[in-house]
């Protein structure tokens, strides 16, 4: 299935490298690794039901702004606590700041649009 928005695309490619390092994670971190493969999951979820229900896309929008910045914030916890390496954890910033970026041009679109 071809998805027509890039930001999905470039979700999609987070969460499968995502999906890689947070097998590692020790197993009495389990809450941590649960809440990070949660928030993917979900803020995919969230940008499709931002594609799809135009009268509710602004709600949206933010809602998966919200979602990267706290994904960001569990993914530097588990830099802190060592379960991933700065490197990596750099890394996977950057690209969730591609998206954010991406999220906050779609949202300017959309206002010079209506």
């Amino acid at each position: 299935m071809k998805d027509s928005l890039n930001i999905i695309t470039e979700l999609k490619k987070t969460i499968l490298y995502l999906d890689k390092i947070v097998v590692n994670f020790p197993s009495n971190e389990r809450v941590l690794k649960d809440k990070i493969r949660e928030e993917l999951y979900d803020l995919l979820e969230i940008l499709y039901m931002a594609n799809e229900f135009r009268d509710k896309r602004k709600k949206y929008q933010f809602k998966a702004i919200v979602k990267i910045k706290m994904l960001d914030f569990y993914l530097k916890v588990s830099c802190d606590k060592k379960y991933i390496s700065y490197k990596k954890y750099q890394k996977v910033s950057l690209h969730l700041l591609d998206i954010l970026r991406l999220l906050y041009g779609w949202i300017k679109y959309e206002k010079k649009v209506i």
